[in-house]
């Protein structure tokens, strides 16, 4: 990674308010091109954890074995790399059409722009189990700053435009988690 990538990763975990604030006139490809230099960093030491067996709940969930070894850390770098851009692309297409909605904003790029710094937190520290977690609180916490700074607006509204589409995820994951078990009760009821 390039010193400038290093400072810049720096500045989003250390001070990023200030780092946001001078990250505004960044072009799409120069915020592209560090996106994808932490998304390289974060894919390839999840497919390290997955050859070695950790990082993954894939067996506790399904109840079968979770794939290690080299074709499944692979796997893990192709898959992490390739979801996580398109994960960028449909969640700052979503957070983008709420912040239209609340305050006009200046343009989808704008959102992407800050959605892509806002990712440092959880490209650099989400491969951690349990870490990754917190990793992820910090980056919507970092959403919303980026919202806020890029667009101009309060942080009330950008917290809403960066909230609301978790709100409304996690409930569809409560919803699916409950008819899962609801399936699951009533197989087991007619065995």
């Amino acid at each position: 990674m390039s010193p400038d990538i290093i400072e810049k990763a720096k500045g989003f975990i250390t001070d990023p308010v200030e780092t946001f604030r001078n990250a505004k006139g960044d072009d799409l490809g120069e915020v592209l091109t560090y996106f994808a230099a932490i998304l390289a960093v974060y894919a390839v030491l999840t497919g390290l954890m997955t050859m070695a067996g950790f990082g993954s709940s894939y067996s506790e969930i399904t109840g079968m074995e979770s794939a290690t070894g080299i074709v499944a850390g692979i796997s893990a770098i192709v898959g992490t790399f390739i979801g996580e851009i398109i994960g960028l692309v449909v969640v700052g297409l979503i957070v983008h059409i709420l912040v239209a909605l609340l305050v006009g904003g200046n343009g989808l790029e704008v959102t992407i722009r800050a959605l892509a710094y806002a990712a440092t937190p959880s490209m650099l520290l989400g491969w951690i189990p349990v870490i990754g977690f917190l990793a992820l609180l910090w980056t919507v916490a970092l959403a919303v700053v980026g919202i806020r700074e890029f667009h101009d607006t309060t942080t009330g509204k950008a917290a809403v435009a960066v909230l609301l589409p978790v709100v409304v995820l996690f409930g569809l994951f409560i919803v699916l988690i409950v008819m899962v078990a609801a399936v699951a009760v009533a197989a087991g009821a007619m065995a």
